[in-house]
């Protein structure tokens, strides 16, 4: 039974799926507001929301998110 705790290899949600491979970083802010960009590009958006602000973003870049139909 050596197999049952063997270390799995990690597994990225789709979001982070995502994130990644859009080359996507979000953070929230110290006043609690959520903002996000795409690496080498000038493009920041800020919402209130983690999800307002990524669905803002995939818009700007005409990017369907994660969970969108491909």
């Amino acid at each position: 039974m050596d197999f049952l705790f063997a270390d799995l290899p990690e597994d990225l949600s789709p979001k982070l799926r995502w994130l990644a491979k859009h080359g996507i970083t979000i953070y929230q802010s110290e006043n609690g507001r959520w903002s996000a960009y795409k690496t080498g590009t000038t493009t920041l958006i800020s919402r209130a929301t983690e999800d307002d602000t990524l669905v803002a973003l995939a818009n700007r870049l005409k990017v369907k998110l994660w969970n969108e139909d491909t």
